[in-house]
């Protein structure tokens, strides 16, 4: 005889009836329930004859006339009520226990809602409206924020998915790195750097806040501009110290190209 009912809500726990403790431990089913109520009076702290009071964990089924016609209780109050019975009954109550809940009977334990992400565009839009509102940001940075927001919130970085890994210079200068201005003349970027050096123009800085290894010299303020970047992975951004074309008379006396 299976008396153990799951409820319908899926986050409760089943319940064994009076009727089948009856049956398991080989008691009457008056003292059964008999039993229950004088549980349930020690538990509250007063006498109960389970007519009115609502108690978790235990449900009473009546008759047409009002009588109690049978009692569920949940896990907790069926061990509490056989540590009063002898040691055979005890272990045939918890057996069955053990019988419902490997057999499947026991609730499942329901599913923890998948936390659905963003589109990246709508995320991207959003976090553009949010930093529009800080004072005293660029425009280069505002945008390299909202792409880490939106890494953040969706694990994709909208200038990277692009191919956009930095922003545009605010000048109609066109800016170059060491190692654009040094390929017409055949020229490496380190070799580029050190005669960038040599010529005034800026400082190695290893390390430095900006995340730049290089820092421009008083005089490279004329040729040179940091640039915002993202970093690999589209976490976090680092700047980037760029030249205009102009700088090409430096490295000119050194090129490893013919005329």
């Amino acid at each position: 005889m299976n008396t153990v009912t799951t409820p319908s809500n899926p986050n409760s726990s089943p319940t064994m009836s009076s009727k089948e403790i009856a049956e398991l431990t080989g008691k009457r089913h008056d003292n059964v329930v008999r039993d229950i109520k004088d549980m349930v009076s020690q538990i509250l702290g007063y006498s109960s004859d389970l007519r009115n009071e609502q108690i978790q964990g235990v449900t009473v089924e009546k008759d047409h006339r009002g009588f109690i016609k049978v009692i569920h209780l949940d896990h907790s109050h069926t061990i509490t009520l056989i540590t009063g019975y002898d040691a055979r009954q005890r272990k045939k109550v918890v057996d069955r226990w053990l019988e419902l809940e490997h057999s499947g009977n026991s609730p499942t334990a329901p599913k923890p809602k998948r936390i659905r992400k963003p589109a990246f565009d709508t995320a991207f839009a959003r976090c553009m409206n949010v930093v529009a509102l800080l004072p005293n940001v660029d425009e280069n940075q505002k945008v390299l924020m909202a792409a880490r927001g939106t890494h953040t919130l969706t694990g994709i970085n909208p200038l990277e998915a692009m191919g956009y890994a930095a922003l545009p210079a605010t000048t109609e200068d066109s800016y170059q790195t060491p190692t654009q201005l040094g390929k017409p003349f055949g020229i490496p970027p380190r070799r580029v750097n050190q005669i960038l050096v040599d010529a005034g123009l800026q400082v190695h800085t290893p390390g430095s806040s900006t995340g730049s290894d290089w820092s421009m010299t008083d005089k490279g303020l004329a040729y040179g501009k940091m640039f915002d970047t993202s970093r690999r992975g589209g976490k976090g951004s680092q700047q980037q110290l760029k030249w205009k074309p102009s700088v090409a008379e430096f490295l000119r006396p050194f090129s490893q190209t013919p005329a």
